[in-house]
């Protein structure tokens, strides 16, 4: 068994669309059927044997009621390349898994066989896409930013798996392309104009991408297709909210 450490993102303060419907003083601690939405995706890594260690990334008075067990806290950066960089340099496995803390629907099942691809790809970066069609039909009507290529129209997941060995010189395009992860035309700027004239004509195919990319890190990033509809739902709206406390109520 390949031991990971993972990193959960908790440290956006309700100050955006979700201010509206609670008035907890961080995302992370938003009420969905029960209980706070970080404690879904914190059960779900407790349950995995593989994830040996769980580094929670934000303020002290939002998160150390989570401590204990394979839950260590740790204070926020500047920013969220800041915290995901923290995360990875203090993860002491080659793999490291990083999560969003607004995933309430991801269950041990899709991680368990997320992790498992990603390891089997042995990408150095890997990041899961959803299939227009699936999310459409899992989730009717729930809107999600999508890019079309020549293999079908795709959203991007709210977690990734990198190697740890690989980042030293990659990092700063990584920085990069997690910026641009919900802006399919900024990040197809950025892998040069014979590509962006693919992309816009939508005949760019997700081996092309993955080719350009490796290049530009100077790594393996593997896509991993298919993923479940449920990695792409992060809560980050009002519409969202209803959607997962409708689902987890029931």
């Amino acid at each position: 068994m390949i031991e990971i450490e993972a990193v959960v993102l908790a440290a956006r303060p309700n100050d955006g669309k979700l201010a509206g419907e609670s008035q907890e003083p961080y995302e992370a601690n938003i009420d969905i059927a029960g209980q706070p939405m970080v404690k879904y995706i914190l059960n779900v890594l407790n349950a995995i044997p593989s994830v040996t260690k769980i580094h929670l990334i934000g303020p002290a008075e939002a998160i150390a009621r989570y401590e204990g067990g394979k839950v260590a806290a740790l204070e926020p950066g500047k920013d969220l390349f800041d915290n995901v960089r923290l995360g990875i340099s203090a993860a002491q496995t080659e793999c490291v898994l990083i999560c969003a803390s607004d995933v309430p629907l991801v269950t041990k099942p899709i991680m368990e066989d997320f992790i498992h691809r990603c390891l089997e790809s042995q990408g150095d970066f890997c990041y899961p896409i959803s299939e227009k069609g699936d999310c459409d039909k899992a989730f009717p009507g729930t809107k999600r930013t999508y890019v079309t290529l020549k293999d079908g129209s795709f959203t991007g997941g709210n977690l990734f798996m990198v190697r740890k060995s690989a980042l030293t010189k990659a990092w700063p395009m990584v920085e990069k392309m997690i910026g641009y992860r919900k802006s399919p035309l900024k990040m197809a700027l950025v892998l040069g104009p014979v590509l962006l004239v693919k992309f816009l004509l939508k005949t760019a195919s997700v081996a092309e991408l993955e080719r350009k990319v490796g290049g530009l890190l100077e790594m393996k990033p593997k896509a991993i297709l298919n993923a479940p509809p449920e990695i792409g739902v992060d809560v980050d709206k009002p519409s969202d909210l209803e959607l997962s406390r409708r689902i987890l109520g029931k």
